[in-house]
Formats: structure tokens, sequence, C-alpha cells
């Protein structure tokens, strides 16, 4: 057993002392890559793909043989994470961007500033991040309800990803009856613009409220609600999403 520490304490230490050459190695060959074989890129772009792939490869490639065996535990999510990953560097890059065109006073809003997204009017939002961070809810999780209307997701501003409305949780999973208002609803926007304004058909109380209570008199409200006709308001082209 000693030997046998000895000799992993022992690889795991050329394993760290050869990561810099490796990654090294890695970023000139992602850089060559993405020269030849990839669509075209601007070369900051270019530059900060070719670290980024070099800096995680290597990393994980110098960890001990049990940290590498863990890896398989995150196998069905390792997209997900890559994803968010990825968007919350885009986010920092153009955000950096944008603070240095407003302070030139060069920024001009663009055509998602007309827009009314979640981070306007649904409340408290979370991304599938946050949500797994402080909720412990897995973002696989997450998806699989959104994928089965059994939570409601919503486009945001700020991301290219959408945001979870925090109200419609109760112990770490969706309300019941969530995915029979988004049907009677005919989407998960107007399912959520419904469940957060004060109804007449629930004696003007707020849908979220009651449904927390239960999902009974809610569905028979929404069910009666889309009786009536909704007034529609025609969006133009360029600003719908």
């Amino acid at each position: 057993m000693t030997t046998r520490r000895r000799f992993s304490k022992k690889r795991h230490k050329e394993k760290l002392e050869s990561r810099e050459g490796l990654a090294e190695t890695l970023y000139l060959a992602v850089e060559s890559v993405l020269q030849t074989d990839g669509p075209k890129m601007r070369l900051p772009a270019m530059r900060a793909a070719s670290e980024i792939a070099s800096i995680v490869v290597s990393h994980i490639v110098c960890q001990t043989d049990a940290t590498q065996r863990a890896f398989k535990t995150i196998e069905d999510d390792i997209a997900h994470y890559a994803i968010d990953f990825a968007e919350e560097l885009v986010q920092i890059a153009t955000g950096k961007v944008s603070k240095r065109l407003i302070a030139s006073k060069a920024g001009r809003p663009g055509p998602g500033a007309m827009l009314q997204l979640a981070d306007d009017w649904a409340g408290p939002v979370a991304g599938p991040t946050e949500i797994e961070r402080f909720f412990g809810i897995p973002r696989s999780t997450l998806y699989r309800w959104q994928k089965r209307n059994e939570a409601i997701a919503l486009n945001t501003r700020t991301g290219s990803k959408p945001v979870f409305p925090l109200r419609q949780f109760a112990d770490g999973r969706p309300l019941q009856g969530i995915h029979e208002l988004i049907s009677i609803a005919g989407s998960p926007r107007l399912a959520w613009e419904w469940l957060i304004a004060p109804s007449e058909h629930l004696n003007d109380q707020v849908p979220i409220d009651v449904l927390h209570k239960g999902p009974e008199e809610v569905i028979a409200a929404a069910k009666r609600w889309k009786l009536i006709p909704q007034e529609t308001t025609v969006v133009p082209f360029r600003n719908r999403f």
C-alpha cells in the first residue's frame, strides 16, 4: 500500500510539472486547428478559445486518477456546464465593451432595448447555475422540467439562456399545476404573465400565491380566463424574439 501511494504521489507530481508544457502544446494545437479547419474567427476570440481549451484540458489531465474517475458522475451534464461557462465569459467580455461605450457616450440601445423581457417584469428569476448552487436543483433536472413544460423558463435581455422564475418552486420542485397552466395559456410566457397578476377569476388574488395552496382552483380560473377573448398587440417584426 505504501509503495502504491508513493508511486501515485510521484506520478501526480510529474503531471503537475508537465502541465505548463502541455498547456502550451495544446494552445498551439487548438489555434492551428481553428486557423485551418475552423470557421472564420476574429483573432481575440481565437486566442481566447485556444487559451481556455489549453488551461481546462491541462488542468483536468493533471488531476489524480481518483479525481479523473469522478468525472464519470457528471458525464450527462458536461455540455450544460461548458455552455454556462462559455456564456458567462461572453457576458463578461461584452459587458466590459458596453461599459466602455457608455463611458464614451458612444453606446446606442440595441433592438433588445425595446423588448420587455424577464428581467423587467417577471419578478425574482435565476439561471440554472444559480438555482443549482443555492437551491440544489441539478441543471439537468431543470432542463428536463423545461422540456416537458413542467417548469416555466423565460428569455432575458442579459443572456442567451432562459431563466426560471423562483416563485414557481416549492420544496425543490415546480408547483403542481404548472404543466396544465402552460397548456391552457398556450406558452410559458403567457402562463407566467397571468400567474403573477391579480385575477378577477380568483377574486383579485394573485394566481401564483393561490397555486401554492393547490392547483385545482387556479386551473379552473385559468380556463375561465382563456374563454374570454384576450387583447392582442401587434409587435413589429424587428422587435419579436
